[in-house]
């Protein structure tokens, strides 16, 4: 069992640890046609802006602190994305390129 001066440094340590690096708690989207509306939906609560790297167009969103912000984040784009029924998007995290697969709804049978 920690004492009293343990518990109190414990709660001193950042559960994150930012690296300086604007771009770490970052997911950038590759532009697309419909990019704006995404960009209104996900405005409501996040931080988000488009910007122009690398010669590409990004709608770049940044990240919560909560370790499970990512995968929200991901859920809520692909029902957007699913409700346009658009088949694919590319992202961007840690340097690395992505798609998001959008399956659509089993028909009736």
């Amino acid at each position: 069992m920690l004492g009293a001066s343990e518990q109190r440094a414990l709660a001193c340590v950042p559960a994150h640890v930012h690296s300086g690096d604007a771009m770490d708690n970052t997911v950038l989207f590759v532009d697309f046609e419909e990019s704006d509306q995404l960009r209104a939906r996900l405005q409501a609560n996040r931080l988000v802006w488009r910007e122009h790297r690398d010669g590409k167009d990004f709608v770049v969103v940044s990240l919560h602190s909560e370790p499970e912000d990512l995968a929200a984040l991901l859920r809520t784009v692909e029902a957007w994305h699913a409700e346009r029924g658009l088949p694919a998007l590319r992202f961007e995290l840690d340097g690395r390129l992505y798609t998001l697969l959008v399956q659509a709804p089993a028909a009736p049978t």
